[in-house]
């Protein structure tokens, strides 16, 4: 049978597979990450635009397309700030990791691993929200069904 032993009181090692594997996913990441920026940068273009598209297609709102189009707009800036930082935490996560294990550094490793648990945290915090506005929309789609 085999006895429970505490990891963190172990030497952990980095063996030829797990170096591999991190490696590939490093790469993997830093092409991704790149990515991330790139469609950042199309949030960006696209929040800008589509607002000014929005309020000339529609003459006749005044206002009411003027708080339209702003209203677009702020949520695409929230969205590229947001793919922003994932894009970020994963470069980061990818280019220290990469380096940790090419030059044996434990501390640069240790530090993209870091980033990495910065990045699965953010998107637990995004799962959340989201999860909470679908909870929210059900109680207002039952409650609108109840006035029926």
């Amino acid at each position: 049978m085999e006895t429970n032993e505490n990891l963190l009181n172990a030497e952990l090692q980095i063996d030829s597979i797990a170096h591999a594997h991190l490696a590939e996913t490093a790469k993997w990441g830093i092409f991704l990450s790149i990515l991330g920026f790139i469609f950042t940068g199309l949030f960006v273009l696209v929040a800008f635009f589509a607002g000014t598209l929005l309020t000339s297609m529609n003459t006749y709102g005044g206002a009411n397309a003027m708080m339209g189009a702003g209203f677009i707009t702020t949520i695409y800036l929230v969205i590229a700030a947001i793919n922003f930082f994932m894009s970020f935490y994963l470069y980061r996560f990818a280019s220290k990791t990469k380096a940790g294990l090419f030059s044996n550094d434990q501390d640069t490793l240790n530090s993209g691993f870091a980033n990495l648990k910065n990045l699965y945290k953010m998107i637990g915090i995004i799962a959340i929200i989201y999860l909470a506005f679908i909870v929210l929309a059900l109680i207002f789609a039952v409650g609108a069904a109840m006035m029926k």
